[in-house]
């Protein structure tokens, strides 16, 4: 891939995974601004609302999100700037790789959420608890210990996604498309049931914000 293909949008978040050292954490900065063939600039990354120190020379993987792929590349910091605000210098990309990413595809997950249904029959005072075991673009698998629904209801789905170093509370409407039972082996009375459902979200921030954590565990799965 050519960085002429590279069609980058300013404010787009970005990640960076250090190469030096033991520091395999993974930062997240935005872009500003950038001259092809020169630099891209970004805003310096924040760790506990705190501007982190990045030096110059620092070599990072940086990867983003073009569309439905994800694109990677090594960078190095170029200068590193703390006026009018904090931001850094990258050395633009010279050989990018990229991973086309299925709009289905699911990630594993381990997420706390709640589940409320207008089903009559599966209403009560206060949400069902529920835990999301993988989630795409598209829907969730919920597994729980009593069944919260029938085929084709309509539910709402709240839980708090980590995404590019914030959280944020989702509620999105799904319609809950399959439900079985799974007994686990030499129990005898313990019954895990399934969930699956198929998201409506309407809000268009709610849909960024899920994308953007769905691609974020993809990323992440890319370069363990």
């Amino acid at each position: 891939m050519e960085y002429s293909e590279l069609k980058l949008q300013v404010g787009e978040t970005i990640q960076l995974q250090p190469r030096d050292g033991e520091d395999s954490r993974r930062l997240h900065g935005k872009i500003i601004g950038y001259l092809p063939g020169a630099s891209l600039l970004v805003t310096t990354p924040r760790s506990h609302d705190k501007v982190m120190l990045i030096r110059e020379g620092q070599p990072f993987v940086v990867r983003m999100m073009m569309g439905n792929r994800i694109v990677g590349f090594t960078s190095t910091v170029l200068r590193s700037c703390a006026r009018p605000y904090p931001y850094l210098h990258l050395s633009f990309p010279e050989e990018m790789e990229q991973i086309v990413v299925r709009k289905a595809q699911r990630v594993p997950v381990k997420l706390f959420a709640s589940l409320k249904n207008d089903n009559p029959d599966f209403q009560s005072e206060k949400p069902h608890s529920a835990t999301i075991v993988d989630i795409s673009t598209t829907g969730a698998m919920l597994v729980a210990t009593e069944q919260l629904g029938e085929v084709d209801d309509k539910v709402l789905l709240t839980s708090v996604l980590k995404f590019a170093g914030a959280e944020k509370m989702l509620s999105i409407p799904a319609f809950l498309r399959n439900v079985h039972a799974d007994h686990t082996p030499g129990a005898t009375q313990d019954v895990s049931y399934y969930h699956g459902l198929e998201f409506a979200i309407e809000d268009q921030q709610d849909v960024l914000t899920l994308h953007g954590f769905v691609y974020e565990h993809i990323v992440k799965s890319q370069s363990d």
